[in-house]
């Protein structure tokens, strides 16, 4: 916590909308072009920055480097139209240059996101990621169960490759450690594109083969925690997009193109729902910033009345 030098600068600086009171600014009045922001007098702010930054600077007589530290930053938040939004709600300045790192620049703080734009630009991330990567998986399932295992020319040199991955793995093991159920990943995929291959798309050993494969894109692709409840849910799943699948060419199209609609339902979205969560919570922040305004008013009427009956 930042410790202030007792002096009516600061106390009229960290008041209540002290930034427009000290420097002697009106209000800004909403913008005609953006009704969300506010026109002030910006050559007015520099005029009157100039003039209390020669009184308060540390080199000058009287001046001391906490009033002239406040006084700057009142200046940068005045002026910058984000920063003044964000001030005009509370009437207080939550941000302060020390609590922010030493290397962090002013573009970088005055950029970042706010709490509510944080958390849904973090979700909407995560969500619109996990979609994609889903899409890119499910067209390469699509690609193995309808066209890999379908010719001998694609089948056998996929096979080729999965026993060359078996044998770097057990390599690797022999070399440097590891589990010796790593290996078991490739050649399980190889047995289920053979079970694919070698049976009819409508029978049951073709959906096994599916299903196992299935399973086995998820088990590797996934950062889930190894768990035997886990692994059952993704077999459940798995069996279940099998059973739609099938190996048929439009079962995978309709799905991929599901996944890409809510991939772009995601991206259109989450920006709406950042304008509304920050809708509520600039409500929340104005209420807040009422009370605080008022409890200030009521404390300094307290005080000149206890300073008037002691002058009596």
């Amino acid at each position: 916590m930042v410790s202030y030098k007792s002096s009516d600068a600061i106390v009229s600086l960290l008041a209540p909308d002290g930034y427009y009171t000290y420097l002697n600014i009106p209000k800004g009045v909403q913008s005609k072009e953006n009704p969300d922001e506010t026109v002030i007098d910006e050559d007015l702010i520099k005029k009157n920055y100039r003039k209390l930054s020669l009184k308060h600077h540390p080199d000058k007589p009287g001046g001391d480097d906490e009033t002239f530290r406040v006084l700057n930053r009142a200046q940068k938040v005045l002026t910058n139209p984000k920063l003044r939004k964000q001030y005009d709600i509370l009437g207080i300045d939550l941000d302060d240059d020390e609590e922010h790192e030493h290397n962090d620049t002013d573009e970088e703080k005055e950029s970042a996101p706010t709490t509510a734009q944080g958390i849904v630009q973090e979700i909407a991330g995560m969500v619109i990621a996990f979609l994609l990567q889903l899409t890119v998986r499910t067209m390469m399932m699509g690609a193995v169960s309808v066209f890999l295992v379908r010719y001998r020319w694609t089948m056998y040199p996929a096979l080729a490759f999965l026993a060359y991955i078996a044998f770097r793995i057990v390599q690797s093991i022999r070399q440097a450690g590891g589990s010796p159920t790593d290996v078991l990943s490739p050649l399980a995929i190889a047995a289920g594109l053979m079970l694919m291959h070698n049976s009819l798309r409508s029978s049951w050993i073709f959906f096994l083969g599916e299903a196992l494969v299935i399973f086995m894109f998820t088990y590797n692709s996934s950062s889930l925690p190894k768990n035997p409840l886990i692994y059952a849910g993704m077999a459940v799943v798995s069996m279940l997009a099998a059973l739609w699948f099938r190996g048929l060419f439009w079962n995978y199209v309709t799905v991929v193109v599901l996944e890409a609609i809510l991939a772009l339902l995601a991206a259109l979205a989450f920006p709406v729902m950042e304008l509304v969560l920050d809708a509520i919570l600039n409500e929340k922040l104005k209420k807040v910033g009422t009370k605080v305004r008022h409890h200030h008013a009521m404390l300094e009427k307290y005080y000149q009345s206890k300073m008037e009956n002691s002058k009596d």
